[in-house]
């Protein structure tokens, strides 16, 4: 099975199915699908605290962008292949834009 390519224009959600707890200011999250756990740095733990709600990637790059003063480039370059990841350990999904209206 392939996972979708995660582009700018992506809209994400978190699986509710997940267990999370907050360790010390950083996420930790146990997916039983993938049969381990993810332990993410502060930024990644940010990252995942917006995506409780569906929300596009442009918008996660926006806010980043705002809060840490980074380009759109060095966010892309780094933070894509982190939600390409999210997205392929299955901790979160790809969201239809039908689902959001």
């Amino acid at each position: 099975m392939t996972a979708l390519g995660v582009t700018i224009d992506s809209i994400l959600v978190r699986d509710t199915k997940l267990a999370a707890a907050d360790v010390d200011g950083r996420t930790v999250v146990l997916s039983l699908d993938a049969g381990a756990y993810f332990d993410f740095n502060r930024m990644a733990t940010e990252i995942w605290g917006m995506l409780a709600e569906p929300r596009s990637v442009s918008d996660i790059f926006r806010c980043l962008s705002k809060r840490h003063d980074v380009d759109t480039e060095a966010l892309t370059r780094d933070v894509t292949p982190f939600l390409q990841t999210l997205v392929e350990q299955r901790l979160v999904r790809v969201v239809a834009s039908e689902e959001m209206r």
